[in-house]
């Protein structure tokens, strides 16, 4: 019985020490978690810093690709949209002309945009899904004076100058400069400029000794260079305001339906009084010239004496015999300019020294290169008048 007894409690005790055992086995692993957690949390952040690391430097090296790839995706893409706005400027030029060319037939002859054919687009209900906006400007050369007649005038020269608010000596020393820059031989004038002066300059040229093509030939010119550009070439409204008097093609009438008025004031401070209503008539109610309400004198019989004579040697008509078509067609930060000078009469301006076969209208002059039937009937269209100088973004053709 005490044997029993002795055995019962020493099974009692290992039962005890067993459930102490299993307990402690139990607790201990328990007591060991705590240790194990802060060495994976320090892992996972180990991991977290380095995938943000990672998506750090692939984000450096992806807007590094970015800007040396973006500048060629742009440059092809402006590529592809000039070749689509070339198409679609010539295209409006071609409707542009149909449209002229109906109106002169109907009314025989242009007198100012107004006419009708100012949105020849509109008109011929004509849009282009190529382009985002397509603008057309006219511009009336024969609204200008000559500029052929300043080669032999000083006096007027020098007048216009100082209506543009040029001293005398900074006036005789343009008209020198530009008498010796056409004129055919090497004599230097007083204020004027001949080879000398030229090859001294950082690009060393000569002067043309012939009549100006052109009124931006004017940048070549000393002192003018200085006066009508800015450092980078661009003309100033300086340049602006002179090229809005003279013509370089012009060298007939004027027409005055879209005359500035100061052409018939040179020399004088404001508009002539006798003159004043007559060119409140032509500016339309909103009375500002080169408007859609602009009026129109449509028979040289309208234009009254006072007009007539305003120019001293200049003949005053109400007909267009040159015209420059401006073109722009946008796309984006896409713009292609195309420039077309018209001659009304088929004449070729004086100051032309080109071929201009190119021009003849039984060629495809403003095919697009495409091989396509269009692009050969829009050669062979025939208008009465003549296209004589094309520009694609200042480039002359």
């Amino acid at each position: 019985m005490l044997c029993f007894k002795n055995q019962s409690k020493n099974e009692g005790d290992g039962a005890n020490v067993s459930g102490r055992f299993r307990m402690g086995r139990y607790m201990g692993s328990n007591s060991s978690q705590p240790k194990q957690e802060p060495m994976k949390d320090r892992r996972r952040g180990s991991i977290i810093i380095f995938v943000l690391g990672m998506i750090f430097l692939l984000s450096i090296l992806l807007v590094q690709f970015m800007e040396q790839i973006l500048p060629h995706i742009q440059m092809n893409a402006m590529k592809n949209s000039e070749s689509d706005l070339r198409r679609v400027a010539y295209s409006s030029l071609e409707v542009t002309l149909a449209v002229m060319a109906e109106y002169a037939e109907l009314d025989n002859a242009l007198y100012a945009p107004t006419q009708g054919w100012h949105n020849p687009l509109e008109f011929a209900g004509i849009s282009f899904l190529e382009a985002d906006s397509v603008s057309i400007e006219f511009q009336d050369e024969s609204g200008k004076l000559p500029f052929s007649s300043l080669y032999e005038d000083n006096v007027t020269f020098l007048v216009i100058l100082g209506d543009l608010g040029f001293d005398d000596y900074t006036a005789t020393e343009l008209v020198d400069k530009f008498q010796d820059w056409v004129d055919e031989d090497d004599l230097v004038r007083p204020d004027g400029a001949e080879n000398d002066y030229y090859l001294d300059a950082a690009i060393p040229y000569e002067p043309a000794n012939q009549p100006l093509s052109s009124l931006r030939e004017l940048s070549l010119i000393g002192g003018f260079r200085e006066e009508f550009f800015d450092l980078y070439g661009r003309p100033t409204d300086l340049y602006d305001r002179f090229e809005s008097l003279f013509s370089p093609v012009n060298d007939g009438n004027v027409n005055i339906n879209s005359a500035d008025p100061s052409l018939f004031s040179m020399g004088e401070e404001g508009v002539n009084y006798e003159q004043m209503d007559y060119w409140e008539f032509l500016a339309g109610d909103d009375g500002a010239r080169g408007t859609d309400d602009d009026r129109y004198f449509s028979a040289a019989s309208q234009i009254p004496q006072s007009l007539k004579s305003g120019i001293p040697g200049v003949t005053i008509t109400n007909e267009i015999s040159w015209l420059t078509v401006i073109i722009r067609a946008k796309r984006g930060l896409s713009v292609f300019e195309l420039r077309a000078l018209i001659s009304m009469s088929g004449e070729l301006p004086s100051n032309r020294r080109t071929e201009f076969e190119r021009f003849n209208r039984e060629e495809p002059v403003f095919s697009i290169e495409d091989n396509s039937e269009r692009s050969e009937e829009i050669g062979n269209l025939n208008y009465p008048f003549t296209v004589v100088e094309i520009q694609e973004n200042e480039i002359v053709l």
